[in-house]
C-alpha cells in the first residue's frame, strides 16, 4: 500500500480523531483542480454537521488529497479501475486500499456512527455538488458497486443554474460594441448564485447529527510541503490559465512587477505550468535578485505553500484564486472572458475581484474561444496600477509600508 501522507506539522489530531468517529458522507466533484478546491469548503461544512467527508473525484486531482486534512477517504475515478483511499488512524495519511476494504470501512464507520441514521438499511449520504452528466455517470458506477456490497445511498444534488448562466453569456453577444461599466440586469443577478452558496444550501438539507461540532468550521485546505527557498515577503504571480481568454497579458504582469520591485521591499515569485515557461523567461529577464522563476518547477502542494506564505497573490480566474480564498491570503483575481456572476468567484473579503464590466463579457462560461473584437479589452482594461494599489493597501494595513525598499 502507498500512503498519501500529509505533514504531521500541518495536521490536527483532534480534527482527524473527530473525523474517524463521524458518519461518512460521499462528496462528488469530478472536475478540475479549481472546482475541487471549491468543494473543499463543503468538507468543512460536512464536519461541523457531524459527517466525515469522503471525496469522489477524478484521479487527476490525487495530488490535492495531501492538502485536504478533513478527508476520511477518497474514491478516485478514472477510465479504468477506480482507486480507493482511506485514512485508517489518527494522524496518518490516506492509504491505497482495495475496493472491498474501502466499502467495509464505510460500512463499519456507518454502523458505529450517529443513531439518527437508519442502520438497518445502511443508507450512506451522497452529495453531488457538480450535477453534470459526468458526475452522474460516476455516481451510477459507485451506486452499483455499493449496492452489490449491501450499502444503499441517499442521493442529493446541487441546484443547476445552467440556463441563467447561458443566458448571461447570450446577452453579451447581443451587443454590437464594447461598452464599459455595463451592469447585468438586476432580475438576472437575482437568479444567479455563487457555487459556494449552492453547496451550502445543499448541505443544509442534511440532518445535523449528534456528533455535530459547535466550533467554527475547520481549515479544509493546508499546504503540507515546504516551498522552494523564497524570501519571507513575496508576491505570487500565477501567470498561467487554462485558456487564453483568462490570461492577463504578460506586459501587464511586467509593469506590475516593476512597480513592486521599485516601490516595495517584496520579491516576486513566478508560478505556473510547463506551458507557461516562455512567460516566465520574459518576466525574469534581465535577471534580478528579487525575481524567483518557479514556473514548471514546483508541485501543486509546493505552489499552495507559496500561496499560503505570500504577502499577496495575483492570478487569473484559476485554481490559485480558490487556493488564496481558502488559505486566507490576500489576492487579486483578474476576470476576462468569464464573469464573477457565473458563480465561480472566490467569496472571501480578502480577495479582490477585478472585472472591467464590458458589455461583451462574459463571452464564455469557461473562457473558451477567441475575442470577437480582437482586442482582449476585458483583460487589458485591468491596469497594473489598479492591482498595485491593492498590494500597497495590504502593506500599509499590516504595517510594512509600501515605500519600504530593499536594496
Amino acid at each position: 500500500m502507498t500512503p498519501h501522507q500529509p505533514s504531521p506539522a500541518n495536521s490536527s489530531p483532534v480534527e482527524n480523531q473527530q473525523a474517524l468517529s463521524k458518519t461518512p458522507a460521499l462528496l462528488v466533484r469530478i472536475s478540475a483542480i479549481g472546482d475541487t478546491l471549491i468543494a473543499a469548503r463543503a468538507q468543512a461544512q460536512l464536519q461541523t454537521r457531524g459527517y466525515s467527508p469522503v471525496l469522489v473525484t477524478h484521479k487527476n486531482n490525487a495530488s490535492l488529497l495531501n492538502c485536504m486534512p478533513l478527508l476520511q477517504g477518497a474514491w478516485l475515478v478514472s477510465d479504468g479501475v477506480p482507486t480507493f483511499l482511506w485514512r485508517k488512524s489518527t494522524g496518518e495519511g490516506l492509504e491505497d486500499v482495495g475496493e472491498s476494504e474501502f466499502i467495509s470501512a464505510l460500512k463499519n464507520q456507518l454502523q458505529k456512527s450517529d443513531s439518527k441514521l437508519n442502520k438497518n438499511n445502511l443508507r450512506l449520504p451522497l452529495l453531488d455538488v457538480q450535477n453534470t452528466a459526468r458526475s452522474r455517470r460516476a455516481i451510477q458506477d459507485l451506486e452499483a458497486r455499493l449496492t452489490r456490497a449491501g450499502l444503499n445511498i441517499e442521493k442529493r444534488k446541487v441546484a443547476k443554474l445552467s440556463f441563467w448562466r447561458l443566458l448571461l453569456v447570450f446577452l453579451s453577444f447581443l451587443t454590437r460594441r464594447q461598452q464599459a461599466e455595463r451592469s447585468v440586469p438586476q432580475w438576472l443577478q437575482r437568479r444567479l448564485k455563487p457555487v459556494h452558496r449552492l453547496q451550502q444550501e445543499l448541505l443544509e438539507g442534511l440532518p445535523r447529527l449528534e456528533t455535530a461540532s459547535l466550533n467554527p468550521a475547520p481549515m479544509p485546505l493546508i499546504a503540507p510541503h515546504s516551498p522552494a527557498q523564497v524570501p519571507a515577503g513575496h508576491v505570487v504571480f500565477l501567470v498561467g490559465a487554462s485558456l487564453r481568454l483568462k490570461s492577463w497579458p504578460k506586459e501587464n504582469y511586467r509593469t506590475l512587477q516593476k512597480l513592486i520591485l521599485e516601490q516595495t521591499h517584496l520579491s516576486v515569485v513566478l508560478c505556473g505550468g510547463a506551458e507557461d515557461r516562455a512567460v516566465g523567461e520574459y518576466l525574469s529577464f534581465p535577471p534580478h535578485g528579487r525575481i524567483i522563476n518557479n514556473i514548471g518547477k514546483t508541485t501543486l502542494a509546493e505552489t499552495l505553500a507559496l500561496i499560503r506564505t505570500a504577502t499577496y497573490v495575483v492570478t487569473g480566474d484559476s485554481f490559485a484564486s480558490h487556493a488564496a480564498d481558502l488559505l486566507g491570503t490576500p489576492a487579486s483575481v483578474l476576470f476576462g472572458a468569464t464573469h464573477p456572476l457565473l458563480g465561480f468567484a472566490p467569496q472571501g473579503s480578502h480577495v479582490n475581484l477585478h472585472h472591467a464590466q464590458l458589455s461583451c463579457s462574459p463571452c464564455s462560461r469557461h473562457g473558451q474561444g477567441e475575442c470577437r473584437f480582437k482586442n482582449m479589452r476585458c483583460l487589458t482594461s485591468i491596469k497594473p496600477e489598479e492591482v498595485f494599489s491593492k498590494i500597497e493597501y495590504i502593506l500599509k494595513t499590516t504595517g510594512q509600508g509600501a515605500d519600504a525598499r530593499r536594496q
